[in-house]
């Protein structure tokens, strides 16, 4: 079942799993080119009261993915630097770093055509481009970049070792890796060993389960309320599991722990 998405589709094959990802998101583009949808993540909520994040009024009906791109994205400061976002998605990541965090250039790569169509559209920023690219063979030169940040994107990809051995190519050396994914509990080793064996240093390694959870349940109503006026027939199901919204197989394996979301700041 689709309810299952991440068990299954971390069980497939490598080269499967890439081609259903690809195929999912080159038809959520594609399908849904609302201008209302820029981001795809489950969100984040601290557990403590702090100051929220500035943003613009039109932002607000964001606020929890983007607040998880800026914990994620604001781990090292980027002004001036290279950034590149890899698995950029709809753009709308993307284009918060760069008029928010004021990169020198921000560039997003995503392996679906239609979502880079998509973000290229929505997105008109200047030093902000999308470009086609895959993870795993990123479009880049060696040593050229700044930061990499990758948020909720790699669990689609083939192969975990050949994307980290991808950014560590593409980075400067001393260069950062901001990364933040969910994975089952049971995986995180394997993780912080792919990450070592390609020569990162760990310089955080932080366990965000409960603030994803905190988001996903305090956005439920307006992401149902978004897509069931938009999704019709047999997908609206299945696309509410994709989603996460509250109560979502997602949302249950994260609240108790089978599945883990951990953000980590690596270093070159």
């Amino acid at each position: 079942m689709l309810s299952n998405i991440f068990a299954f589709f971390l069980k497939i094959s490598p080269g499967l799993k890439r081609a259903v990802w690809k195929k999912l998101y080159q038809y959520l583009a594609k399908k849904y080119p609302t201008a209302e949808w820029t981001y795809m993540n489950y969100g984040y909520e601290p557990n403590d009261q702090v100051a929220p994040i500035p943003l613009k009024a039109e932002e607000e009906r964001d606020r929890y993915m983007i607040q998880l791109y800026h914990h994620v994205a604001t781990a090292v400061d980027l002004t001036d630097k290279v950034v590149v976002e890899v698995g950029s998605g709809r753009g709308g990541g993307s284009s918060y770093i760069k008029r928010y965090l004021n990169p020198k250039t921000m560039t997003g790569i995503d392996y679906a055509l239609n979502a880079i169509a998509f973000s290229n559209k929505q997105h008109s920023v200047t030093g902000l481009t999308f470009i086609h690219g895959d993870a795993e063979n990123l479009p880049l030169p060696n040593a050229s970049v700044d930061a990499v940040v990758n948020i909720e994107s790699s669990h689609c990809y083939g192969s975990m070792k050949k994307f980290v051995g991808q950014v560590h190519r593409v980075l400067r050396p001393g260069g950062y890796f901001l990364f933040a994914d969910l994975r089952p509990s049971e995986a995180i080793d394997e993780l912080d060993t792919t990450f070592r064996a390609a020569g990162f240093q760990v310089l955080k390694k932080e366990l965000i389960s409960k603030e994803v959870v905190n988001a996903m349940e305090a956005i439920h109503e307006y992401k149902v309320a978004f897509f069931q006026s938009r999704v019709k027939g047999w997908l609206k199901k299945p696309l509410n599991n994709f989603l996460g919204v509250k109560g979502s197989n997602i949302h249950k394996l994260l609240d108790n722990g089978e599945m883990v979301y951990y953000h980590y700041v690596l270093q070159k």
